[in-house]
């Protein structure tokens, strides 16, 4: 699982930037979320890995 949370503003940036982050959950900034790590989730965050902090973090710590 990944924790993935948004560090750089979303303001200036390309439409289909602020799209990816909406459809990774995150709608402001310093916002967490938890997704699964599969290669779609990997594709999104490499795309804005630039405004991101991603973190892997075990599922069973997450109570």
């Amino acid at each position: 699982m990944l924790k993935i949370t948004q560090v750089k503003s979303a303001i200036g940036r390309k439409q289909d930037h602020k799209d990816t982050l909406r459809a990774l959950g995150i709608g402001r900034m310093g916002q967490s979320v938890y997704q699964d790590d599969n290669p779609v989730i990997r594709g999104m965050i490499h795309k804005i890995d630039y405004m991101l902090q991603v973190s892997e973090v075990d599922p069973k710590d997450e109570g």
